[in-house]
């Protein structure tokens, strides 16, 4: 397992390749749901970064602890996080860490019911990410607003939407994000 691969080499690796590593050992965890694990060695890969002063990894790390607590169903520390990395991604002039921060702080408006605040959010993200050719990352715009639209009781646009997302993840080859929308739609 990659993880256990990860942890056997950690002490034999540069100190400037040490938060990568750990990254892959946090993901590991947070792809089997296990939050705490993950948190933690995505901690340990932020103090490194912090103390190398490498501003585009602290971005990523704040986006993915960000991505933990929205999981956690954290609204607050989500959306600090994400505002963090936003502000780190925009002095750095990184268009695709801006447009997904901004995507993901309209996830957490959604989550909270702000349907009118989060809608601007998604769209403004999709938009940017199409202009990035980040095809993966609109689908998944696409599929945060069928969930909006579906909160609004607006079935016929959710499913537009949701069907767009499918079909983009489906030419992806994205097996693994087809299976979770599939089941995710059918559950809600």
């Amino acid at each position: 397992m990659l993880k256990d691969l990860c942890k056997q080499i950690l002490p034999k690796v540069d100190k400037g390749d040490t938060p990568y590593y750990l990254l892959h050992i946090g993901a590991t965890y947070r792809d089997f749901g296990n939050w705490d694990e993950a948190e933690r060695y995505y901690q340990d890969a932020l103090a490194i970064a912090q103390e190398q002063d490498d501003k585009s990894l602290i971005a990523g790390i704040q986006g993915l602890l960000g991505y933990i607590e929205r999981n956690r169903g954290n609204w607050e520390e989500a959306e600090r996080l994400y505002r963090q990395s936003l502000e780190v991604e925009t002095q750095l002039g990184d268009r695709e860490g801006i447009a997904t921060s901004i995507g993901c702080l309209g996830e957490i408006e959604m989550l909270r019911g702000n349907l009118d605040a989060a809608e601007p959010l998604i769209k403004d993200a999709m938009t940017q990410l199409q202009k990035l050719g980040q095809t993966a990352k609109v689908a998944e715009s696409y599929y945060d607003l069928a969930r909006l639209e579906r909160k609004r009781n607006n079935t016929e646009l959710a499913q537009q939407h949701y069907n767009t997302a499918h079909q983009i993840f489906q030419q992806l080859g994205a097996a693994k994000d087809l299976e979770r929308i599939e089941r995710e739609w059918q559950s809600d």
